[in-house]
């Protein structure tokens, strides 16, 4: 079975970039940079096996192509795929804007 590709647009980048800043604040850096990526470890193995796997997004109206959702743990992350290419648009946690 053929794996699909996983990239992080520069939105999901930022959007992970100040869940770090904020698990720094927190947790301290050697924690939040250990959550960082598993976070992001854990996104690219459970999209590269089956994305198609996962629900549409409740917001997919906002998004000109489909949208679907991969909720780990407090966070939502949105994405989109094309062809064997999925793009991660959207790391959500529970206190950022929509």
């Amino acid at each position: 079975m053929k794996r699909s590709v996983v990239e992080f647009s520069d939105e999901a980048i930022a959007d992970l970039d100040a869940s770090f800043e904020w698990g720094c604040e927190a947790w301290g850096a050697p924690q939040a940079a250990k959550w960082y990526f598993e976070i992001r470890d854990r996104i690219s193995k459970l999209l590269s096996k089956s994305p198609l796997g996962y629900p549409l997004a409740p917001q997919q109206h906002r998004y000109k192509a489909e949208t679907r959702v991969l909720t780990i743990e407090r966070y939502n992350v949105l994405f989109h795929i094309e062809g064997k290419l999925v793009t991660i648009l959207h790391i959500r946690g529970p206190f950022t804007e929509r």
